[in-house]
């Protein structure tokens, strides 16, 4: 399922994994697994959900099993701004993880859902091409790669990935809290438009 363009790549390189234990990172996880790619995985937990101590023992459970490290931060309390303020954190954490321990790539288990939804998003922002372009496969940081394998595959064959082969994950209920701006966006522009069109989107977006 993963390009081999990617795999090539990634295969003579230091990798961390941004990990959730939730549907897309548990399926990348997977896939890495099966393509033989050896990778690091990191985890934040904000403490807002009871589940989440469950997704970090379930992260090293998972370490443990396949001889990986897992890095684990608890995030201080959020108060104003969650969304921005929990993209900060991870990111802070991940490239100190980076800087310290010499990786040269940071993977993502953003997909097609989440590439289309942004690219929705900056349309409606009035944005200009180069904002509508949104994410890249690979994207080069100060002194590491960003790198999103899973762009061409839409969540629901990642869910059927998981599905047909008995993988565990978990799902974060907060996800389907239309409070946050971002989730009221996909569940009432992004999914009802990938379910109907999701061809023609992959078209569109080269994939």
């Amino acid at each position: 399922m993963l390009k081999s363009d990617v795999l090539e790549h990634l295969k003579s390189s230091k990798n961390l994994l941004a990990f959730s234990a939730g549907v897309d990172s548990s399926a990348l996880l997977c896939l890495l697994l099966d393509a033989n790619i050896k990778f690091d995985i990191a985890i934040v937990d904000y403490g807002l959900r009871v589940q989440s101590k469950d997704e970090v023992a379930y992260a090293k459970e998972l370490a443990d099993k396949y001889n990986i490290k897992c890095f684990i931060h608890k995030a201080e309390k959020i108060d104003t701004n969650f969304e921005a303020s929990a993209r900060k954190i991870r990111y802070d954490f991940f490239e100190s993880l980076i800087q310290d321990n010499g990786y040269d790539n940071l993977l993502t288990a953003h997909h097609l859902g989440d590439r289309f939804e942004w690219m929705l998003m900056q349309f409606c922002k009035g944005a200009g091409c180069a904002e509508l372009s949104g994410m890249k496969s690979v994207q080069n940081k100060k002194n590491y790669k960003l790198i999103r394998p899973l762009l061409h595959l839409d969540k629901s064959e990642l869910l059927e990935y998981l599905k047909n082969n008995k993988i565990k994950y978990f799902e974060d209920k907060s996800n389907f809290d239309e409070s946050y701006t971002r989730n009221s966006f996909r569940h009432g522009y992004t999914n009802p438009l990938i379910s109907e069109h999701l061809d023609g989107i992959k078209k569109v977006l080269n994939i």
